[in-house]
């Protein structure tokens, strides 16, 4: 085999392989090993595409292929109880029902069009990372081989190789309860679908295609050993005890077993490995969680290491993708947490189900729980001042007869300008490296606001500029000037590593810089108790802002789009970690801090 590649992928799932596409768009050379002897085969696994993975598939042009093939899903699901948020907002995205198996017979033949290797029946079974990259150790059909690369990325699942190779902590906690599933041929089977007993709790027992019967139901005690392969008779036994048949089991295309263990990488990057997927976080299937996230994961990373294998970015780039999606994964495993042990049986869980079902009743509740699910209500730490900043760009129509999906096919990065003067010369410095779309938008307007789905109404803006996986990074508002600074700190960041920018390096009146921030502040919180301050020191290394505040280290602090964000940990009155954003003119510096349930205002002076 050619014993070089640009990116070696360990794992031929969804993940490694939407991974891929990724890299082969940003024009890298990517080889694919996956442990299984050839292609898909025929599993239900994870059954779900959510709503926003459907839309970074249709922002890579795929979405209608997997519509032909798949079922449309228009609820949500939290712990077996049904959500309708189109029922609220009838412009909320569609999911979308389709065996994991197909889902990779697409993506496969996606990967290989654009020009991937994918070699089967290899495995990795060492890594050693040098200066210039990893060489990985390779088993291949029974014979070890090596390969060096520049990057390698472990996909390989729960128990991956190459996260344990790297070295890399997996924290979190063993497994409890142990459920068994499965694709099941069935004499005899039953119509129910979904359902809940006092026995196994919440179970599942639906038709995932026309000739297998999916199976998901807890087991009555633990497996003696979880390491072995799940068989036909513990299936047929947790069957039995669930619901007194087996409805005439005769065999399985696919069996395993699952437990309510939760696991998270301590990171996502060790030098030139990163995880991705269930490589990175492993946790119940429950809510359809794992092969979204993973998904997404990839779409993340995937721009990002191809525009630094390309030259156009700085290595640190490569650590946004565990900044944004290390918090992600969290998240996700904290949705997941909550639900299984909703699902579980007994009276005290029933209790909770019932309070669970009338709370979702509300609307708010319905759209707040849908957004986190789907992965729609995702908001990466971009800055605060316009609420598209840092979320999903909506799939607008634009003039012309194109829309801002059709616009991301190629995974480059697009300005949408709806008309402002002086962006096309600010823009000259990455011609080729950025999509520039001059365009008009006629949107639903309401007392001056636009309705976009998800968020409901929003201040209009006048220009965005879109990351390749559909994240806005910079906003010109409407009725606010242009500053060409905030747009250059904006593209210097995300887009192409830039020497020299002529005109970014004056500072417009009113716009926050490094040298503005530099001293010691006393902060004032205005609550509903009063005003309490606090003393606030900040320097700078010339690339990010450090300091404390109250005496305690300040974190991830930075310069975005002419504003200062920061985050600190408060003692008093109450532990908890906050957010800030502020501007700063002068000696004086007003903005919010925001935590996880409330938003406070603040003012802070300079005093040396």
């Amino acid at each position: 085999m050619n014993n070089t590649a640009q990116v070696v992928i360990a794992g031929a799932g969804p993940v490694g392989l939407m991974l891929a596409t990724e890299l082969r768009l940003g024009g890298v050379e990517v080889l694919v090993v996956e442990r299984r002897p050839a292609g898909t085969v025929g599993e239900s696994r994870g059954p779900g595409i959510n709503a926003r993975s459907m839309e970074v598939l249709a922002q890579r042009g795929l979405a209608d292929t997997f519509r032909a093939v798949g079922k449309p899903l228009s609820g949500v699901m939290f712990s077996g109880i049904l959500l309708d948020p189109q029922s609220i907002d009838p412009d909320w995205p569609d999911a979308l029902i389709l065996p994991q198996h197909q889902t990779e017979r697409i993506l496969a033949e996606r990967a290989v069009e654009l020009g991937t290797r994918i070699q089967w029946s290899t495995e990795v079974t060492g890594i050693k990372q040098d200066r210039d990259g990893v060489e990985v150790q390779l088993l291949s059909a029974g014979r070890p081989e090596q390969i060096h690369t520049a990057y390698l990325i472990g996909c390989d699942g729960g128990r991956s190789t190459v996260r344990k190779s790297s070295g890399i902590d997996f924290p979190g906690l063993p497994g409890e309860t142990w459920w068994v599933v499965g694709d099941l041929d069935l004499a005899c089977p039953p119509d129910q679908g979904f359902g809940y007993n006092d026995r196994v709790g919440f179970y599942q027992i639906s038709r995932a295609e026309p000739e297998w019967i999916r199976l998901s139901v807890m087991r009555q005690t633990p497996p003696q050993d979880p390491d072995q392969p799940t068989t036909l008779d513990e299936i047929r036994e947790a069957m039995i005890y669930a619901f007194g048949t087996d409805y005439g089991l005769r065999g399985a295309r696919w069996m395993s077993r699952w437990s309510d263990g939760y696991r998270h990488a301590a990171t996502y990057r060790d030098n030139r490995v990163f995880l991705a997927g269930d490589a990175a976080h492993i946790h119940t299937p429950v809510g359809g969680q794992g092969l979204n996230l993973g998904i997404q994961d990839a779409v993340n990373l995937g721009w990002k290491l191809a525009a630094v294998l390309r030259g156009d970015a700085p290595d640190s780039l490569l650590d946004t993708y565990h900044d944004e999606r290390h918090p992600a994964g969290a998240d996700a495993l904290k949705w997941s947490m909550a639900q299984t042990e909703v699902l579980k049986p007994g009276r005290r869980r029933e209790a909770v189900r019932e309070i669970f079902s009338d709370l979702f009743a509300a609307p708010e509740a319905t759209l707040q729980l849908a957004g986190g699910l789907s992965g729609l209500a995702l908001r990466y730490p971009l800055g605060e001042y316009h609420p598209l900043l840092g979320r999903r760009m909506p799939d607008l129509a634009l003039t012309g007869g194109t829309d801002v999906f059709a616009l991301l096919h190629d995974a480059r990065p697009v300005l949408i300008d709806l008309g402002v003067d002086g962006i096309a010369d600010t823009l000259a410095p990455w011609a080729g490296r950025i999509k520039h779309v001059t365009a008009e938008y006629a949107p639903d307007e309401r007392g001056g606001l636009w309705h976009v789905p998800v968020f409901g109404d929003i201040p209009p803006f006048e220009a965005a500029l879109v990351r390749p996986d559909g994240y806005v990074a910079w906003v010109k508002p409407t009725a606010t000037p242009f500053k060409p600074t905030t747009l250059t700190d904006a593209l210097t960041r995300w887009v192409a590593t830039v020497d020299q920018i002529p005109g970014s390096n004056p500072t417009e009146e009113g716009t926050t810089d490094m040298n503005t921030i530099v001293g010691t502040w006393t902060m004032t919180f205005t609550t509903g108790s009063g005003e309490r301050t606090a003393p606030l020191i900040l320097t700078t290394d010339g690339s990010a802002v450090t300091g404390t505040y109250d005496g305690t280290p300040i974190q991830d602090g930075r310069i975005d789009n002419g504003e200062l964000t920061y985050t600190a940990h408060l003692t008093s009155p109450f532990k908890m970690k906050i957010t800030c954003t502020a501007t700063v003119e002068n000696n004086t510096m007003s903005g919010k801090a925001k935590a996880a349930m409330m938003t406070i205002p603040f003012t802070a002076t300079r005093t040396a």
